[in-house]
């Protein structure tokens, strides 16, 4: 495989962050809107937000790139970089005050319907500085349900500028697909065992979509990808996203997942098992691309 230089990485990790993704009027009925009270919403507040979850990857693969629907939701998920719950309860009293229902029973979940379109399901996570040294967060009241938010810095630093609107003009800030890919990875180490499988599904999905955009596929011929995995895309595409997710991580991500994951022989085969039982994917083809993409996260661009 060709060596290729850390400068070199870093130069096409923000080739993939500038790369143009319009799907101005592609999105659900009602998605635009949505998105437009959030960002009215969060501005108001000076918070900075971040799509995440199936409607980021939707946005990138699906009507950005072609890539197939590979299931349809109206559960939308946010990122929202704050430093205390101070600022988190005001978000969700103007929520409120704007008409957005509260879930009974989850602090960060609301629902909201926009004319002409479904009523959505939304999910906001915070990340940032309320989060405490081991990168955990513990949602109000009690604080005795505890979230892993380790990703969601990196997915904010390296998110892609979508343009989704032409009229009124709106561009907003959706995760990469390497964001997408620690995200997914965390989640599923963090989630109940009966809730974590989607988790694992759509890391699979990334795998086999991430050769959609125009740059990644050129990359695996030009840095060597392809020759390395014998022209197998699928593989130099798994080995390609290692590569690129590894290059956002901090070190504590990095050191999570290598010690909760990709050094535990047993939790890589459970999340293989996962990949193949959601998907209807061969087992021993889903833990080939989990092995491939642990290598070639675990080795980074040296």
């Amino acid at each position: 495989m060709k060596r290729v230089t850390h400068a070199t990485w870093r130069r096409r990790i923000e080739s993939v962050k500038n790369t143009s993704v319009n799907i101005a009027g592609k999105l659900p009925q009602g998605l635009v809107e949505l998105y437009a009270d959030i960002r009215g919403h969060t501005q108001a507040l000076v918070i900075d937000f971040l799509v995440v979850g199936a409607t980021a990857r939707d946005s990138v693969f699906v009507h950005g790139f072609g890539c197939p629907v590979e299931r349809g939701t109206t559960d939308v998920d946010f990122g929202i970089h704050v430093a205390s719950w101070d600022e988190f309860s005001a978000l969700k009293d103007r929520l409120l005050a704007a008409g957005y229902k509260a879930d009974a029973h989850k602090i960060h979940r609301f629902s909201h319907g926009v004319p002409k379109g479904p009523r959505w399901e939304i999910d906001i996570v915070p990340f940032g500085k309320i989060a405490g040294n081991d990168n955990k967060i513990g949602w109000p009241p009690e604080q005795d349900i505890v979230m892993n938010v380790l990703g969601f810095s990196e997915a904010f630093e390296h998110a892609l500028d979508v343009h989704i609107s032409a009229d009124p003009d709106i561009v907003i800030p959706v995760a990469s697909p390497a964001g997408m890919c620690l995200l997914k990875l965390v989640s599923w180490l963090d989630r109940e065992i009966g809730l974590r499988a989607r988790d694992a599904a759509d890391f699979e999905y990334l795998i086999r979509s991430y050769t959609k955009i125009p740059e990644i596929r050129d990359a695996l011929f030009e840095e060597g990808q392809m020759e390395a995995q014998d022209w197998d895309q699928t593989k130099a595409s798994a080995m390609k996203l290692g590569q690129d997710a590894r290059e956002i991580s901090s070190a504590a991500t990095q050191v999570f997942l290598k010690e909760s994951l990709f050094d535990q022989p047993s939790k890589k085969e459970e999340f293989a098992r996962d990949m193949q039982r959601q998907n209807r994917r061969d087992l021993t083809q889903c833990a080939e691309l989990l092995e491939i993409f642990s290598a070639a996260f675990l080795k980074g661009s040296t």
